[in-house]
């Protein structure tokens, strides 16, 4: 869904702050043991691409900027990869819950409030940017695109999940006239939902190189047994054949 011609960044950051973003995967009260716990285990057992992006991750060095942390679930991930995390969001909601999973897990993170249309870091500040499922949600997307180049060094990698079009997902959100992102109700709409294509994302990332897309995880946690019973040996090959997310690696 493309946004009106006067959504701001500040609509944009109204509806996160009330919908804060993983806690579809628990009923359990905000920030308590059970409600990380719940969140952790349910989207690793659904979202193979993550675990494996992770696994080949582990073991590295240097400054990782994560664009969108949310309460920090992968922000923890990756600190636990090697990298020195620094992450910002565009909610204080979300902030305040993920320092408190990060103090939970022990793990350091440099949390902070951010814009990803503006990212408040000199040129070349960063060796890895990271944003998963957050940049389609802006209003002035290639405007984000072009910030996280420009806070990655020469040489940097930049690891973005952006939207799907042609998945079944947004197939079945378009046919069935469907909000996207956890909504309350049928017209609890998401201000801002790009959807891409392949071509659409190389398009978009012009100015990098190395650009590599591939698609993964062909239903969300909301097709239920589709999600949660379907074999990974199943899931990988309908992944890449018509995944909601497009895996995104790229060079500055």
């Amino acid at each position: 869904m493309k946004p009106e011609p006067d959504t701001s960044v500040a609509t944009v950051k109204d509806f996160w702050e009330s919908h804060v973003n993983n806690e579809y995967y628990t009923d359990a009260t905000r920030a308590t043991d059970e409600y990380f716990r719940e969140i952790e285990e349910r989207r690793y057992a659904t979202h193979y691409n993550l675990r494996d992006l992770f696994a080949k991750l582990a073991g590295s060095k240097g400054r990782l900027l994560e664009v969108g942390c949310g309460i920090g679930v992968d922000s923890i991930q990756l600190a636990k990869c090697g990298f020195d995390v620094t992450a910002v969001d565009l909610t204080e909601s979300a902030l305040q819950v993920a320092k408190e999973f990060a103090a939970r897990r022990d793990v350091n993170i440099n949390f902070q409030l951010g814009n990803a249309e503006g990212l408040d870091f000199p040129d070349a500040s960063f060796d890895v940017v990271y944003s998963f499922g957050v940049l389609h949600h802006t209003p002035d997307i290639e405007k984000a695109v072009a910030e996280v180049r420009r806070v990655l060094r020469p040489g940097g990698s930049a690891y973005v999940m952006l939207y799907h079009r042609y998945s079944l997902v947004n197939l079945v959100h378009r046919a069935f006239r469907l909000p996207y992102e956890s909504p309350r109700d049928r017209k609890d709409h998401c201000p801002v939902v790009y959807t891409f294509s392949r071509r659409g994302v190389r398009e978009l990332f012009g100015a990098y190189s190395n650009v590599s897309v591939q698609a993964a995880y062909p239903f969300t946690y909301g097709f239920g047994p589709l999600t949660t019973k379907t074999p990974l040996g199943l899931r990988r090959p309908l992944g890449r054949a018509f995944g909601w997310h497009l895996m995104i690696q790229a060079s500055r």
